[in-house]
Protein backbone atom coordinates (compact mmCIF):
# COMPACT_ATOMS: atom_id res chain seq x y z
CA UNK A 1 0.00 0.00 0.00
CA UNK A 2 2.70 2.69 1.09
CA UNK A 3 4.83 1.58 -2.45
CA UNK A 4 1.51 2.35 -4.28
CA UNK A 5 1.01 5.92 -2.72
CA UNK A 6 4.81 6.46 -3.23
CA UNK A 7 4.34 6.20 -7.14
CA UNK A 8 1.09 7.44 -7.40
CA UNK A 9 2.98 10.83 -5.59
CA UNK A 10 5.73 10.73 -7.79
CA UNK A 11 3.50 10.75 -11.13
CA UNK A 12 1.59 13.63 -9.50
CA UNK A 13 5.21 15.62 -8.54
CA UNK A 14 6.34 14.54 -12.17
CA UNK A 15 3.31 15.54 -13.77
CA UNK A 16 3.53 18.78 -12.05
CA UNK A 17 7.11 19.24 -12.85
CA UNK A 18 6.64 18.89 -16.72
CA UNK A 19 3.48 21.27 -17.05
CA UNK A 20 6.31 23.76 -15.37
CA UNK A 21 8.32 23.33 -18.30
CA UNK A 22 7.05 21.69 -21.08
CA UNK A 23 3.62 24.21 -20.73
CA UNK A 24 2.77 26.24 -23.66
CA UNK A 25 -0.22 28.42 -23.51
CA UNK A 26 -3.07 27.51 -26.33
CA UNK A 27 -2.14 31.31 -27.84
CA UNK A 28 2.10 31.06 -28.14
CA UNK A 29 1.02 30.81 -31.45
CA UNK A 30 0.02 34.95 -31.44
CA UNK A 31 3.71 35.17 -30.70
CA UNK A 32 4.35 33.14 -33.65
CA UNK A 33 2.90 35.04 -35.82
CA UNK A 34 3.95 38.34 -34.69
CA UNK A 35 5.64 40.35 -37.66
CA UNK A 36 9.67 40.40 -37.91
CA UNK A 37 11.99 43.41 -38.72
CA UNK A 38 14.65 42.88 -40.73
CA UNK A 39 17.25 41.93 -37.94
CA UNK A 40 20.67 42.25 -39.74
CA UNK A 41 19.79 45.06 -41.65
CA UNK A 42 18.83 46.98 -38.18
CA UNK A 43 22.14 45.82 -36.24
CA UNK A 44 24.14 47.51 -39.17
CA UNK A 45 22.43 50.34 -39.26
CA UNK A 46 23.19 50.35 -35.22
CA UNK A 47 26.73 49.48 -35.82
CA UNK A 48 26.97 52.39 -38.55
CA UNK A 49 25.44 54.63 -35.97
CA UNK A 50 23.00 55.69 -38.47
CA UNK A 51 20.71 58.87 -37.93
CA UNK A 52 18.00 57.91 -35.23
CA UNK A 53 14.86 58.73 -37.75
CA UNK A 54 17.04 56.50 -40.26
CA UNK A 55 16.69 53.31 -37.79
CA UNK A 56 13.10 53.85 -36.88
CA UNK A 57 12.53 54.09 -40.86
CA UNK A 58 13.70 50.23 -40.92
CA UNK A 59 11.05 49.38 -38.25
CA UNK A 60 8.32 51.03 -39.46
CA UNK A 61 8.88 50.00 -43.04
CA UNK A 62 7.37 46.47 -41.50
CA UNK A 63 3.52 46.25 -41.34
CA UNK A 64 2.51 45.59 -37.86
CA UNK A 65 0.12 45.86 -35.32
CA UNK A 66 1.58 47.40 -32.84
CA UNK A 67 4.18 44.97 -31.97
CA UNK A 68 7.32 43.70 -33.38
CA UNK A 69 9.98 40.69 -33.23
CA UNK A 70 13.27 40.77 -33.92
CA UNK A 71 15.36 37.10 -33.90
CA UNK A 72 19.20 37.44 -32.87
CA UNK A 73 20.47 34.15 -32.37
CA UNK A 74 18.63 32.53 -29.55
CA UNK A 75 17.52 35.56 -28.18
CA UNK A 76 13.77 36.91 -29.44
CA UNK A 77 12.93 40.75 -29.36
CA UNK A 78 9.61 42.32 -28.92
CA UNK A 79 8.90 45.46 -29.74
CA UNK A 80 6.27 47.00 -28.37
CA UNK A 81 4.45 50.25 -30.71
CA UNK A 82 1.02 50.21 -29.14
CA UNK A 83 0.14 52.44 -26.49
CA UNK A 84 -2.48 50.45 -25.00
CA UNK A 85 0.12 47.85 -24.88
CA UNK A 86 2.34 49.47 -23.63
CA UNK A 87 0.45 50.94 -21.08
CA UNK A 88 -0.29 47.23 -20.35
CA UNK A 89 3.66 45.79 -20.32
CA UNK A 90 4.66 49.34 -17.88
CA UNK A 91 2.30 48.75 -14.98
CA UNK A 92 3.04 45.46 -15.05
CA UNK A 93 4.61 44.50 -11.49
CA UNK A 94 8.24 44.79 -11.39
CA UNK A 95 8.63 41.41 -10.14
CA UNK A 96 6.78 40.04 -12.97
CA UNK A 97 7.99 41.97 -15.47
CA UNK A 98 11.89 42.80 -14.23
CA UNK A 99 14.84 44.56 -15.88
CA UNK A 100 16.92 42.38 -18.29
CA UNK A 101 20.08 40.89 -16.58
CA UNK A 102 23.17 42.36 -17.97
CA UNK A 103 22.88 40.94 -21.32
CA UNK A 104 24.65 43.90 -23.37
CA UNK A 105 27.66 43.33 -23.22
CA UNK A 106 30.50 42.68 -20.91
CA UNK A 107 31.04 46.42 -20.78
CA UNK A 108 27.56 47.97 -19.67
CA UNK A 109 27.46 45.12 -16.50
CA UNK A 110 31.19 46.78 -15.67
CA UNK A 111 29.81 50.34 -15.51
CA UNK A 112 26.48 50.56 -15.08
CA UNK A 113 26.68 47.31 -12.15
CA UNK A 114 23.40 46.49 -10.37
CA UNK A 115 22.04 50.54 -9.60
CA UNK A 116 18.76 51.34 -9.86
CA UNK A 117 18.51 51.57 -13.87
CA UNK A 118 19.16 47.37 -14.18
CA UNK A 119 18.43 45.94 -10.49
CA UNK A 120 15.59 44.20 -9.94
CA UNK A 121 13.16 42.82 -6.94
CA UNK A 122 14.39 43.45 -3.34
CA UNK A 123 17.27 45.51 -4.39
CA UNK A 124 15.43 47.56 -6.72
CA UNK A 125 12.73 48.50 -4.05
CA UNK A 126 15.17 49.70 -1.73
CA UNK A 127 17.32 51.77 -4.25
CA UNK A 128 14.52 53.31 -5.28
CA UNK A 129 12.90 53.92 -1.82
CA UNK A 130 16.41 55.91 -0.98
CA UNK A 131 16.08 57.21 -4.25
CA UNK A 132 12.98 58.79 -4.21
CA UNK A 133 13.27 60.68 -1.35
CA UNK A 134 17.52 61.83 -1.78
CA UNK A 135 15.89 63.49 -5.17
CA UNK A 136 13.67 65.10 -3.18
CA UNK A 137 16.09 66.75 -0.73
CA UNK A 138 18.38 67.17 -3.16
CA UNK A 139 16.57 70.21 -5.17
CA UNK A 140 18.07 73.62 -5.55
CA UNK A 141 17.12 76.25 -7.39
CA UNK A 142 20.43 78.72 -5.84
CA UNK A 143 22.86 75.53 -7.61
CA UNK A 144 21.26 75.08 -10.62
CA UNK A 145 21.32 78.96 -10.90
CA UNK A 146 24.84 79.30 -9.66
CA UNK A 147 26.80 77.23 -11.96
CA UNK A 148 24.02 79.36 -15.14
CA UNK A 149 26.35 82.24 -13.75
CA UNK A 150 29.63 80.66 -14.51
CA UNK A 151 28.19 79.13 -17.63
CA UNK A 152 27.78 82.54 -19.43
CA UNK A 153 30.93 84.01 -17.92
CA UNK A 154 32.56 81.40 -20.11
CA UNK A 155 30.06 81.57 -22.71
CA UNK A 156 30.97 85.23 -22.86
CA UNK A 157 34.47 84.52 -23.44
CA UNK A 158 33.52 83.42 -27.06
CA UNK A 159 29.87 85.03 -27.54
CA UNK A 160 31.25 86.61 -31.05
CA UNK A 161 31.83 82.92 -32.49
CA UNK A 162 29.31 80.36 -32.51
CA UNK A 163 29.57 77.95 -29.47
CA UNK A 164 28.85 74.12 -29.30
CA UNK A 165 25.94 74.47 -26.90
CA UNK A 166 25.51 70.82 -26.59
CA UNK A 167 28.90 70.83 -25.07
CA UNK A 168 28.16 73.89 -22.85
CA UNK A 169 25.21 71.92 -21.22
CA UNK A 170 27.03 68.94 -21.06
CA UNK A 171 29.53 71.09 -18.48
CA UNK A 172 26.64 72.86 -16.88
CA UNK A 173 24.58 69.52 -16.13
CA UNK A 174 28.03 67.95 -15.48
CA UNK A 175 28.10 70.48 -12.85
CA UNK A 176 25.20 70.83 -11.15
CA UNK A 177 25.12 66.94 -11.22
CA UNK A 178 28.20 66.54 -9.38
CA UNK A 179 27.11 69.51 -6.71
CA UNK A 180 23.79 67.83 -5.97
CA UNK A 181 25.01 64.55 -5.76
CA UNK A 182 27.86 64.19 -3.98
CA UNK A 183 28.79 67.63 -2.90
CA UNK A 184 31.73 67.71 -5.54
CA UNK A 185 33.25 70.46 -7.78
CA UNK A 186 34.69 69.22 -11.28
CA UNK A 187 35.69 72.76 -12.68
CA UNK A 188 33.76 71.69 -16.19
CA UNK A 189 32.68 75.98 -16.06
CA UNK A 190 36.32 76.71 -15.21
CA UNK A 191 37.48 77.39 -18.50
CA UNK A 192 37.20 75.46 -21.87
CA UNK A 193 39.88 72.91 -20.92
CA UNK A 194 37.63 69.56 -19.80
CA UNK A 195 39.01 68.21 -16.23
CA UNK A 196 40.86 65.01 -16.64
CA UNK A 197 38.23 62.88 -15.10
CA UNK A 198 35.66 64.30 -16.93
CA UNK A 199 37.67 63.49 -20.08
CA UNK A 200 37.84 59.44 -18.46
CA UNK A 201 33.66 59.65 -17.94
CA UNK A 202 33.53 60.61 -21.84
CA UNK A 203 35.88 58.36 -23.09
CA UNK A 204 34.28 55.13 -20.58
CA UNK A 205 30.50 56.37 -22.11
CA UNK A 206 31.93 55.90 -25.71
CA UNK A 207 33.19 52.62 -24.94
CA UNK A 208 30.40 51.12 -23.16
CA UNK A 209 27.65 52.19 -25.84
CA UNK A 210 29.97 50.77 -28.78
CA UNK A 211 28.04 48.62 -30.49
CA UNK A 212 30.20 46.39 -32.20
CA UNK A 213 31.45 45.47 -28.36
CA UNK A 214 27.54 44.69 -27.57
CA UNK A 215 27.06 42.87 -30.41
CA UNK A 216 30.18 40.42 -28.99
CA UNK A 217 31.25 40.67 -25.56
CA UNK A 218 33.99 38.36 -26.59
CA UNK A 219 35.89 41.49 -27.91
CA UNK A 220 36.43 42.76 -24.32
CA UNK A 221 38.82 39.97 -23.95
CA UNK A 222 41.16 40.34 -26.47
CA UNK A 223 44.50 41.80 -25.61
CA UNK A 224 43.96 45.38 -27.57
CA UNK A 225 45.47 48.36 -26.78
CA UNK A 226 41.43 49.90 -26.50
CA UNK A 227 40.33 47.55 -23.82
CA UNK A 228 43.40 48.01 -21.71
CA UNK A 229 42.96 52.17 -22.23
CA UNK A 230 39.30 51.59 -21.21
CA UNK A 231 39.93 49.50 -17.77
CA UNK A 232 42.41 52.30 -16.80
CA UNK A 233 39.79 54.82 -17.36
CA UNK A 234 37.41 52.33 -15.25
CA UNK A 235 39.97 51.99 -12.98
CA UNK A 236 40.41 55.87 -12.39
CA UNK A 237 36.95 56.56 -12.66
CA UNK A 238 35.79 54.05 -9.71
CA UNK A 239 38.55 55.10 -7.34
CA UNK A 240 36.99 58.66 -7.72
CA UNK A 241 33.80 57.75 -6.79
CA UNK A 242 35.02 55.30 -4.02
CA UNK A 243 37.21 57.81 -2.63
CA UNK A 244 34.06 60.43 -2.63
CA UNK A 245 31.79 57.74 -0.93
CA UNK A 246 34.71 57.26 1.79
CA UNK A 247 34.75 60.84 2.41
CA UNK A 248 31.41 61.35 2.63
CA UNK A 249 30.97 58.42 5.11
CA UNK A 250 33.33 60.04 6.99
CA UNK A 251 31.73 63.45 6.94
CA UNK A 252 28.52 61.66 8.30
CA UNK A 253 30.36 60.11 11.10
CA UNK A 254 31.51 63.50 12.18
CA UNK A 255 28.20 65.00 11.82
CA UNK A 256 27.13 62.09 14.80
CA UNK A 257 29.99 61.76 16.82
CA UNK A 258 28.85 65.98 16.73
CA UNK A 259 25.79 65.69 17.15
CA UNK A 260 25.24 67.67 14.36
CA UNK A 261 22.77 68.29 12.06
CA UNK A 262 22.90 70.34 8.82
CA UNK A 263 20.36 73.67 8.58
CA UNK A 264 19.43 73.26 5.38
CA UNK A 265 16.72 71.00 4.00
CA UNK A 266 19.35 70.53 0.13
CA UNK A 267 21.82 68.04 0.80
CA UNK A 268 23.34 65.71 -1.48
CA UNK A 269 22.50 62.72 -2.57
CA UNK A 270 24.70 60.59 -1.62
CA UNK A 271 24.74 62.36 2.14
CA UNK A 272 20.61 61.92 2.02
CA UNK A 273 21.14 58.11 0.85
CA UNK A 274 23.83 57.15 3.59
CA UNK A 275 21.89 59.22 6.74
CA UNK A 276 18.55 57.56 5.30
CA UNK A 277 19.94 54.24 5.20
CA UNK A 278 21.25 54.35 8.60
CA UNK A 279 17.64 55.68 9.71
CA UNK A 280 15.83 52.55 8.05
CA UNK A 281 18.63 50.28 8.95
CA UNK A 282 19.39 49.68 5.02
CA UNK A 283 22.53 48.08 4.86
CA UNK A 284 24.45 49.29 1.22
CA UNK A 285 27.91 48.85 0.97
CA UNK A 286 30.04 51.05 -1.06
CA UNK A 287 29.89 49.23 -4.36
CA UNK A 288 26.13 49.51 -4.47
CA UNK A 289 26.23 53.14 -3.65
CA UNK A 290 29.05 53.99 -6.36
CA UNK A 291 26.67 51.62 -8.65
CA UNK A 292 23.53 53.69 -7.88
CA UNK A 293 26.06 57.24 -8.02
CA UNK A 294 26.67 56.11 -11.62
CA UNK A 295 23.68 55.41 -12.58
CA UNK A 296 22.27 58.81 -11.21
CA UNK A 297 25.19 60.24 -13.11
CA UNK A 298 24.34 59.18 -16.37
CA UNK A 299 20.76 59.54 -16.18
CA UNK A 300 21.20 62.48 -14.81
CA UNK A 301 23.19 64.68 -17.13
CA UNK A 302 23.35 63.49 -20.74
CA UNK A 303 19.89 63.22 -20.65
CA UNK A 304 19.06 67.19 -19.58
CA UNK A 305 21.94 68.19 -21.67
CA UNK A 306 20.41 66.68 -24.83
CA UNK A 307 17.28 67.82 -24.21
CA UNK A 308 18.09 71.68 -23.47
CA UNK A 309 20.60 71.37 -26.75
CA UNK A 310 16.56 70.49 -28.78
CA UNK A 311 15.19 73.31 -27.01
CA UNK A 312 17.44 75.97 -27.78
CA UNK A 313 18.29 74.50 -31.38
CA UNK A 314 14.48 74.96 -31.87
CA UNK A 315 14.29 78.42 -30.47
CA UNK A 316 16.84 79.67 -32.98
CA UNK A 317 15.17 77.89 -35.65
CA UNK A 318 11.63 79.66 -34.75
CA UNK A 319 12.31 82.96 -33.55
CA UNK A 320 8.60 83.75 -33.06
CA UNK A 321 8.45 80.29 -30.19
CA UNK A 322 12.35 82.12 -28.44
CA UNK A 323 9.96 85.43 -28.58
CA UNK A 324 7.29 84.64 -26.99
CA UNK A 325 9.50 82.36 -24.81
CA UNK A 326 11.60 85.41 -23.72
CA UNK A 327 8.37 87.46 -23.51
CA UNK A 328 6.93 85.17 -20.97
CA UNK A 329 10.31 84.68 -18.66
CA UNK A 330 10.33 88.68 -18.77
CA UNK A 331 6.45 88.61 -17.58
CA UNK A 332 7.18 86.42 -14.68
CA UNK A 333 10.63 86.88 -13.74
CA UNK A 334 11.88 90.52 -14.98
CA UNK A 335 14.07 91.62 -17.15
CA UNK A 336 16.97 91.78 -15.54
CA UNK A 337 19.28 88.39 -14.93
CA UNK A 338 18.41 86.33 -11.90
CA UNK A 339 17.59 83.11 -10.55
CA UNK A 340 13.95 82.37 -10.65
CA UNK A 341 12.37 80.97 -7.71
CA UNK A 342 10.32 78.07 -7.85
CA UNK A 343 6.89 79.94 -7.78
CA UNK A 344 8.03 81.75 -10.77
CA UNK A 345 9.49 78.59 -12.43
CA UNK A 346 5.43 77.16 -12.06
CA UNK A 347 3.99 79.83 -13.81
CA UNK A 348 6.16 79.40 -17.43
CA UNK A 349 3.46 77.70 -19.22
CA UNK A 350 4.86 78.06 -21.97
CA UNK A 351 8.57 77.55 -21.49
CA UNK A 352 7.58 74.22 -20.01
CA UNK A 353 5.81 73.26 -23.41
CA UNK A 354 8.46 74.03 -25.11
CA UNK A 355 10.74 71.41 -22.88
CA UNK A 356 7.73 68.79 -23.01
CA UNK A 357 7.85 68.82 -27.19
CA UNK A 358 11.40 68.71 -27.13
CA UNK A 359 11.43 65.72 -25.02
CA UNK A 360 8.24 63.89 -27.75
CA UNK A 361 10.47 65.29 -30.55
CA UNK A 362 13.82 63.91 -29.48
CA UNK A 363 13.32 61.48 -26.55
CA UNK A 364 16.93 60.82 -24.46
CA UNK A 365 15.91 57.13 -25.13
CA UNK A 366 14.53 55.65 -28.36
CA UNK A 367 13.78 52.34 -26.67
CA UNK A 368 13.72 51.50 -23.13
CA UNK A 369 15.96 48.90 -21.06
CA UNK A 370 14.56 45.78 -22.26
CA UNK A 371 12.72 43.66 -19.94
CA UNK A 372 12.41 39.79 -19.92
CA UNK A 373 8.94 37.84 -17.90
CA UNK A 374 9.62 35.10 -15.48
CA UNK A 375 6.61 33.40 -17.52
CA UNK A 376 4.38 33.29 -20.13
CA UNK A 377 2.73 36.93 -19.50
CA UNK A 378 -0.45 37.92 -22.04
CA UNK A 379 0.12 42.09 -23.32
CA UNK A 380 -3.36 42.32 -25.23
CA UNK A 381 -4.17 39.20 -27.38
CA UNK A 382 -0.59 38.17 -27.51
CA UNK A 383 1.10 35.78 -25.37
CA UNK A 384 4.72 36.55 -24.88
CA UNK A 385 7.42 33.99 -23.25
CA UNK A 386 9.50 34.02 -20.58
CA UNK A 387 13.15 35.18 -20.77
CA UNK A 388 12.52 37.01 -24.21
CA UNK A 389 13.98 40.63 -24.52
CA UNK A 390 11.01 42.67 -24.39
CA UNK A 391 11.29 46.22 -25.37
CA UNK A 392 9.47 49.58 -25.43
CA UNK A 393 9.79 51.82 -28.64
CA UNK A 394 9.28 55.61 -27.60
CA UNK A 395 10.29 57.20 -30.41
CA UNK A 396 7.57 55.50 -32.43
CA UNK A 397 4.83 56.41 -29.61
CA UNK A 398 6.15 60.08 -29.79
CA UNK A 399 5.72 59.88 -33.50
CA UNK A 400 2.45 58.19 -34.08
CA UNK A 401 0.33 59.77 -36.21
CA UNK A 402 -2.60 58.21 -34.03
CA UNK A 403 -1.37 59.81 -30.97
CA UNK A 404 -0.01 63.20 -32.27
CA UNK A 405 -1.79 65.58 -34.93
CA UNK A 406 1.75 66.40 -37.38
CA UNK A 407 3.68 64.09 -35.44
CA UNK A 408 6.91 65.67 -37.13
CA UNK A 409 6.34 69.30 -36.53
CA UNK A 410 7.78 70.47 -33.58
CA UNK A 411 4.45 72.43 -31.59
CA UNK A 412 4.73 73.40 -27.87
CA UNK A 413 1.68 74.89 -28.80
CA UNK A 414 0.13 70.79 -28.28
CA UNK A 415 1.06 71.02 -24.72
CA UNK A 416 -1.03 74.07 -24.09
CA UNK A 417 -4.12 73.64 -26.18
CA UNK A 418 -6.19 70.75 -23.12
CA UNK A 419 -5.98 68.44 -25.95
CA UNK A 420 -7.11 64.88 -23.98
CA UNK A 421 -4.60 61.73 -25.02
CA UNK A 422 -3.36 59.16 -23.84
CA UNK A 423 -1.68 58.53 -20.32
CA UNK A 424 0.74 56.66 -21.87
CA UNK A 425 1.54 58.75 -25.43
CA UNK A 426 4.71 61.19 -23.56
CA UNK A 427 6.78 58.60 -22.12
CA UNK A 428 10.10 60.19 -22.43
CA UNK A 429 10.68 59.11 -18.61
CA UNK A 430 9.14 55.65 -19.09
CA UNK A 431 6.32 54.95 -16.94
CA UNK A 432 4.31 52.92 -13.99
CA UNK A 433 6.38 51.90 -11.22
CA UNK A 434 10.14 51.97 -12.56
CA UNK A 435 9.64 55.85 -14.08
CA UNK A 436 12.61 57.48 -13.87
CA UNK A 437 13.23 58.79 -10.01
CA UNK A 438 15.03 61.68 -11.28
CA UNK A 439 12.44 63.30 -13.38
CA UNK A 440 10.90 66.37 -11.26
CA UNK A 441 14.94 67.62 -10.92
CA UNK A 442 15.57 66.96 -14.61
CA UNK A 443 12.42 69.08 -15.58
CA UNK A 444 13.26 71.39 -12.95
CA UNK A 445 16.78 72.31 -13.93
CA UNK A 446 15.44 72.40 -17.45
CA UNK A 447 12.68 75.23 -16.74
CA UNK A 448 15.76 77.35 -14.58
CA UNK A 449 18.67 76.76 -17.03
CA UNK A 450 16.18 77.88 -20.10
CA UNK A 451 14.72 80.99 -18.07
CA UNK A 452 18.52 82.39 -17.48
CA UNK A 453 19.34 81.41 -21.08
CA UNK A 454 16.46 83.47 -22.59
CA UNK A 455 16.96 86.37 -19.97
CA UNK A 456 20.71 86.33 -21.35
CA UNK A 457 21.07 85.85 -24.87
CA UNK A 458 19.18 85.92 -28.07
CA UNK A 459 20.33 83.12 -30.57
CA UNK A 460 20.01 82.18 -34.15
CA UNK A 461 20.77 78.94 -36.15
CA UNK A 462 24.32 79.50 -38.54
CA UNK A 463 24.04 79.44 -42.02
CA UNK A 464 26.55 76.27 -42.17
CA UNK A 465 24.97 74.45 -38.95
CA UNK A 466 25.03 70.35 -39.96
CA UNK A 467 21.06 70.93 -38.20
CA UNK A 468 20.06 73.28 -40.93
CA UNK A 469 17.17 71.43 -42.14
CA UNK A 470 16.63 68.85 -38.70
CA UNK A 471 18.06 67.69 -35.22
CA UNK A 472 19.78 64.87 -36.13
CA UNK A 473 20.97 62.67 -34.05
CA UNK A 474 22.85 59.30 -33.68
CA UNK A 475 21.94 56.15 -32.37
CA UNK A 476 23.25 55.14 -29.26
CA UNK A 477 21.59 53.06 -26.18
CA UNK A 478 21.68 57.48 -25.01
CA UNK A 479 20.91 59.77 -28.14
CA UNK A 480 23.19 62.18 -29.20
CA UNK A 481 23.37 64.55 -31.41
CA UNK A 482 25.39 63.83 -34.53
CA UNK A 483 29.19 64.79 -34.48
CA UNK A 484 28.07 65.50 -30.36
CA UNK A 485 27.93 69.41 -31.70
CA UNK A 486 25.17 71.60 -31.74
CA UNK A 487 26.42 75.10 -32.66
CA UNK A 488 24.46 78.46 -32.20
CA UNK A 489 25.08 82.03 -32.92
CA UNK A 490 24.58 83.62 -29.38
CA UNK A 491 24.13 87.47 -28.71
CA UNK A 492 24.35 88.79 -25.49
CA UNK A 493 20.77 91.00 -24.42
CA UNK A 494 21.95 91.44 -20.89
Amino acid sequence: MITFFFYVSLIIVGYHILKKFLYRPSKLNDFERIPSMPTLKFMWAMIRKKPQDEIQEIVSAVSHEGILKANAGTITFFYFQDVEYIKQFLTKSEDVLPKMKHNLGNRVKSFYGNGILFSNGHTWRMQRKLANAAFNRALSHDVIGENAFKLFDLMDYNVENPINIYDMMQRTTIEILGQVAFAYKFGGLDSFETPDIIKSYKYIMDQTENQLHILFPILDKLPLKSNRLYREKMNEFDNFILNIIEQRKKDLFKLNYQNEKQESDNKDLLMSILEMSEKEGIKIDSHELRDNLVNFFIAGHDTTSLNISVSIYHLAKYPEMQKKARDEVIAIVGNRLRIPTAEQVKELKYVNAIIKESLRTHPPLAVLIPRQPNDYIQVGPYIIPPKSYNCVNIWHVHHDPKLWKNPNKYDPERFLNGEKRHPFAWIPFSGGPRNCAGQNFSLMEQRVLMAMILLKYEWTLPENSIHKEKFYLDSNFLLKPKDLSVEIQFKRRI
